[in-house]
């Protein structure tokens, strides 16, 4: 269960036609997918900040296309996040993004380049994402992800390192998030915990 994606970022495998799941981080970040066919899904999510007094809303959507090219070894994908901020004007964001995934459901790892956008203008530099996944029981998965982005004056990543826990088919994750750079001369690690929950066709 719940091998599409790592923490948050998605992998090569796609939904099942009639499955989906939805998603929860810390209240804030809502969002679900459902599989149109075998090969490719929608989803879409809101991050709620009417809830704490904000007048603006951020929404987005998240098609995604899934290519297997070797039967649970490698398989290939795109997308987009496509997002605006509601309340604002001229507040469109997303990213675009290709990946290729190499391995099973259960054990794999992928490597992805995007370009994300803002305000009507184009990243200068691609984000680099880095991914793995190994299950090391039979409810328990480790999984490492990471994006890597030039910022103009340097370079920044967010590493990601944590675990995911299977409750018959949903889903806990908890990892730490740690940004690094150059300029950095302190360690900094910011826990964070999720659940995921599927819905429609899940066999």
């Amino acid at each position: 269960p719940q091998a599409t994606r790592y923490f948050w970022s998605p992998n090569g495998y796609g939904l099942k036609k009639g499955e989906g799941y939805y998603q929860n981080i810390y209240v804030l970040w809502n969002q679900f997918s459902y599989g149109i066919s075998d090969n490719f899904s929608m989803g879409g999510g809101i991050i709620p900040t009417f809830l704490f007094g904000a007048g603006v809303t951020p929404v987005f959507l998240t098609p995604k296309f899934s290519i297997p090219i070797k039967k649970d070894k490698i398989n290939l994908g795109g997308g987009a996040l496509l997002g605006t901020v509601l309340g604002e004007s001229e507040t469109g964001f997303g990213i675009v993004y290709g990946l290729s995934t190499f391995g099973s459901r259960d054990n794999n790892v992928s490597v992805g380049l995007g370009y994300g956008y803002a305000a009507g203008e184009w990243a200068n530099s691609p984000l680099i994402n880095l991914n793995g996944m190994f299950r090391i029981g039979s409810r328990a998965y480790f999984i490492t992800e990471n994006y890597f982005v030039n910022i103009g004056d340097g370079n920044i990543a967010i590493l990601t390192m944590g675990g995911r826990w299977i409750i018959k088919k949903a889903a806990l994750d908890f990892f730490l998030a740690i940004p690094a750079s150059a300029d950095m001369d302190i360690f900094v690690a910011f826990p964070v915990i999720g659940f995921t929950i599927p819905f429609g066709k899940t066999n």
